[in-house]
């Protein structure tokens, strides 16, 4: 297994609480592919540089994961179709 970094921004309306419930569906959603979750940093608010979406913040979080290297375009292709994921970025660490 190859170890990733996954850093997502959600949607500020949701509030922290949601934020964190999009952080935990992402969490069974990586264990359903047969990874597993390393780290999490939940960075919490944070100003864009930019706006998206008319929206100037959102939540930031980054996890690190181990996940089968076949399995992450089934991965990013599920991450676009969770609400209230604004963006994310999967990169790999090794």
């Amino acid at each position: 297994m190859k170890q990733y970094e996954l850093m997502t921004i959600t949607d500020i309306d949701l509030g922290e609480d949601g934020s964190r419930d999009i952080s935990n569906k992402i969490k069974d959603l990586i264990a359903s592919k047969k990874g597993k979750v390393l780290d999490s940093d939940f960075w919490g608010k944070r100003r864009f540089a930019y706006e998206i979406d008319h929206k100037s913040e959102g939540f930031y979080e980054v996890m690190n994961f181990e996940l089968p290297a076949d399995a992450v375009s089934a991965l990013k292709s599920e991450l676009n179709y969770i609400t209230g994921l604004v963006r994310y970025l999967v990169t790999a660490t090794n």
